[in-house]
C-alpha cells in the first residue's frame, strides 16, 4: 500500500512537472511571437514616418515653389502696370527690369518685354551693346509665351522650352492691358474680349536654378530626392539630367525601369497626374522607397506636380536592434523556465502534500468565514429595517385608530355631533386603508408580486380625476390646482389603476408641503415618451432627504410613511419609464415628474419585431 501511494505521488508530482515545462515552453513561444510582432509593428511605425516625412516634405517644398514662382508673378504684373511699360518708355523701364531681375536673381535668369507685334524690346540680360544688338527686335510672336497670353489676355506658364540659345528653361509671361478693366480681368483669369493687348513682359527660370532651388529645400535629416513633371508627363526636372525633356511614359524613359516595379511605378505616375496630393510605395531588391507628391497650382493654373522620393533606410537599422532584443528575450525565457522546472522539482518533492493540505483548509475556513459574515450582515439588515417598519407602522396606525375611537365615543356621548363623527371616522378609516394598501404594495415590490393590468388610455383623462380628487384635500387652505394643457390626444398602454396611483401620490406629497399656494400638473410628449409633471410652490424637497428621496421611510412630513415615492417609483419603472424629482430653480416648491412610453412608439416597435 505504501509503495502504491508513494508511486501515486510520484506520478502527480511527474505530470505537474511535465505540466510547468509545457507552460515554459507556452510563454517561450509567446514570448518570441510577441517580439516578432513587436518587431513588425516597429518596422511598419518607422516606414510610417518615413511616408509621412515624404508627404509633408512634398507639401512644403511645393508650398515654397508656389511662392518663389509666384513672387516672380508679382514681379511681372508690377512691370506690365507701369506707366512706363504702358507708356512704351524702353529707357525708363531699363531700371524697373533691374529691379525685378535682382529681387529674384537666386530663381529667375532674365526679364524680358515682347512688344505688341511680337519683336523682343528689351531683356535684362542685355549685359553689353553687342547683345543688344544680336537680339533686340527678334520676332518671338511664334513663342507660345506670347501667343497664350495675346490670345487668352492670361497669364502663361510653360513647359519646358528650348531657349534660343540652347538652353531648356520655363517661362512664365503676364500680358500688358492697356486699360483697367482688361487688367482685372486678368487678375482672376476671367476671358475678356475687349482688353487692349499691347505686349507681355515674361521672365525665364533655368533649369539649373530650379534644381537647386528644390535641392535646398529638402530637409538634411531625411535622405530624399525631388522631381518634377509638367501635367502631361514630360519631366522638367530630375537629379538626372539626362531623364530632363523626356516623357515619363515614353520608350526612352520606360526603358531604363527595372521589370518588377515598372508597374508600381507607373500607376503611382498616373495617379499623380490627376491633380491630387498622394502617394505610393516601390520595391526593388528588398529596399522600399515612398514616392509622395503634390501638385503645383498656380493662380488657377496647373502648373507641375512635385515628387519626394525617399528610401525606407531607417527601419533596416531598427530592424537588427529588434532582432537581437528577440533573441535577447528568447534566451531569458528559457533560462528562467529551466530554473523554475528545478525549483519545482524539488518543492513538489517535499512539500506538495502539505501544500494541498494547507490550502484545502484554508480555503475551507475562508469560505465558512465569509458565509457566514455575509449571512451575519444579512440578518442585521433585515432586523434594522423589520425594526424601522415595525416603529413606523405603529405610528402611523395609532394614529387613526386613536382618532376613530375617539369620534366614536363622541358618537356615543354626544349624539348632535353625529356627522362630524361619521365624516370624521370615514376619513380616517380611508387613511387606515391607504396604509395598509401602502404596506401590501411594498410586500408585493419586495417579493417581486408586483402584477400589472395593460389597457389604453388617455393620460389628460387620468390627470382630471386625480386633480378632482385631490381638491378636496386643500378645502381649507389658500391653494390652487391647475391642470396646465400640453400635447393633446397623449394615450399610453399602461395599468391604468396603478398610474393614477403614482399621479395621486405626486399630488398627495405636494398638498403636504403646500399651505399657500399652486400645484400645476403637466402632461407633454419627449420622444417616444409622454413626461407627466407635478410642479408646486412649497416648501421643497429637504437637502437630506434628496440622496435616498425614492427610498422606503424618506419622509420628514409628520403624516407620511414614506413609502409613496417608493412605491410610483416601482411601478414606473415596471411600466419601463422612469421617475425623478428636484427643487425648483426659483427656490419655491419641487417637481417630480415621470416618464412611460407612448402607445403609438410601443405599437411600431411591435410591428417591427
Amino acid at each position: 500500500m505504501v509503495s502504491r501511494a508513494r508511486f501515486s505521488g510520484w506520478r502527480r508530482n511527474i505530470v505537474v512537472l511535465v505540466t510547468i515545462a509545457a507552460v515554459a515552453a507556452a510563454l517561450s513561444t509567446i514570448s518570441y511571437q510577441y517580439s516578432t510582432n513587436n518587431a513588425n509593428g516597429i518596422l511598419k511605425i518607422a516606414s510610417q514616418d518615413v511616408r509621412s516625412n515624404a508627404e509633408i516634405q512634398a507639401h512644403d517644398v511645393a508650398n515654397n515653389l508656389v511662392n518663389k514662382v509666384d513672387a516672380a508673378g508679382n514681379n511681372l504684373q508690377i512691370l506690365a502696370r507701369s506707366p512706363a511699360v504702358l507708356g512704351n518708355d524702353v529707357k525708363g523701364a531699363i531700371p524697373l527690369f533691374s529691379a525685378a531681375q535682382q529681387a529674384t536673381s537666386d530663381f529667375t535668369s532674365s526679364y524680358f518685354w515682347v512688344g505688341k507685334d511680337g519683336k523682343l524690346l528689351w531683356a535684362d540680360g542685355f549685359t553689353n551693346t553687342t547683345l543688344e544688338q544680336n537680339y533686340n527686335g527678334e520676332d518671338r510672336s511664334y513663342r507660345k509665351y506670347y501667343s497664350e497670353p495675346r490670345d487668352t489676355l492670361k497669364p502663361y506658364y510653360s513647359s519646358l522650352v528650348e531657349s534660343v540659345d540652347g538652353i531648356p528653361r520655363l517661362y512664365v509671361a503676364y500680358p500688358i492691358l492697356g486699360n483697367n478693366d482688361a487688367r482685372t480681368a486678368s487678375e482672376d483669369n476671367s476671358v475678356t474680349t475687349n482688353g487692349d493687348f499691347r505686349g507681355v513682359i515674361v521672365t525665364s527660370i533655368d533649369l539649373d536654378d530650379l534644381g537647386k532651388f528644390l535641392q535646398g529645400q529638402l530637409s538634411s535629416k531625411f535622405e530624399s530626392q525631388a522631381g518634377i513633371l509638367d501635367r502631361n508627363g514630360l519631366i522638367l526636372y530630375s537629379n538626372d539630367a539626362t531623364y530632363i525633356g523626356k516623357d515619363v511614359f515614353g520608350p526612352e524613359f520606360q526603358a531604363t525601369l527595372p521589370i518588377p516595379m515598372k508597374d508600381s511605378f507607373n500607376d503611382i505616375m498616373r495617379e499623380s497626374l490627376k491633380g491630387e496630393p498622394g502617394l505610393g510605395d516601390i520595391t526593388y531588391q528588398g529596399k522600399t522607397s515612398t514616392i509622395a507628391y503634390e501638385p503645383v497650382s498656380l493662380r488657377g493654373n496647373d502648373f507641375a506636380i512635385l515628387y519626394i522620393v525617399s528610401p525606407h533606410n531607417l527601419p533596416t537599422n531598427v530592424s537588427t536592434l529588434i532582432d537581437q532584443q528577440r533573441i535577447f528575450t528568447t534566451v531569458t525565457v528559457v533560462a528562467i523556465s529551466a530554473i523554475a522546472i528545478a525549483i519545482a522539482f524539488f518543492v513538489l518533492k517535499w512539500n506538495k502534500r502539505l501544500s494541498d493540505l494547507v490550502e484545502k483548509r484554508t480555503a475551507q475556513l475562508m469560505a465558512a468565514n465569509v458565509t457566514l459574515a455575509e449571512a451575519n450582515e444579512q440578518l442585521e439588515a433585515h432586523e434594522k429595517m423589520q425594526r424601522e417598519f415595525i416603529n413606523i407602522a405603529a405610528h402611523e396606525l395609532r394614529t387613526p385608530t386613536q382618532a376613530i375611537l375617539g369620534y366614536a365615543e363622541l358618537f356615543s356621548m354626544s349624539p348632535e355631533h353625529k356627522e362630524e363623527a361619521i365624516k370624521a371616522m370615514t376619513r380616517n378609516a380611508h387613511r387606515l386603508e391607504r396604509l395598509t394598501n401602502d404596506i401590501l404594495d411594498v410586500a408585493r415590490i419586495e417579493g417581486n408580486l408586483l402584477r400589472l393590468g395593460q389597457e389604453k388610455f388617455s393620460i389628460e383623462e387620468v390627470i382630471s380625476s386625480a386633480v378632482e380628487d385631490s381638491k378636496r384635500l386643500v378645502a381649507n387652505r389658500n391653494v390652487k390646482f391647475v391642470h396646465e394643457k400640453g400635447v393633446s390626444g397623449l394615450i399610453v398602454d399602461a395599468d391604468k389603476g396603478r398610474v393614477t396611483q403614482v399621479i395621486t401620490n405626486l399630488i398627495n406629497n405636494a398638498v403636504k408641503f403646500t399651505n399657500n399656494g399652486t400645484i400645476s400638473v403637466r402632461a407633454d410628449q419627449n420622444g417616444d415618451e409622454v413626461l407627466i409633471s407635478v410642479r408646486d410652490t412649497g416648501t421643497g424637497i429637504d437637502p437630506e432627504i434628496m440622496p435616498r428621496l425614492f427610498s422606503k421611510f424618506a419622509s420628514r412630513s409628520q403624516s407620511g410613511t414614506g413609502l409613496g415615492l417608493f412605491i410610483s417609483k416601482s411601478i414606473v419603472e415596471a411600466h419601463g419609464g422612469r421617475i425623478w424629482g428636484y427643487n425648483n430653480k426659483n427656490g419655491q416648491g419641487a417637481t417630480f415628474s415621470f416618464s412611460l412610453p407612448l402607445v403609438e412608439i410601443q405599437e411600431k416597435k411591435s410591428s417591427i419585431a
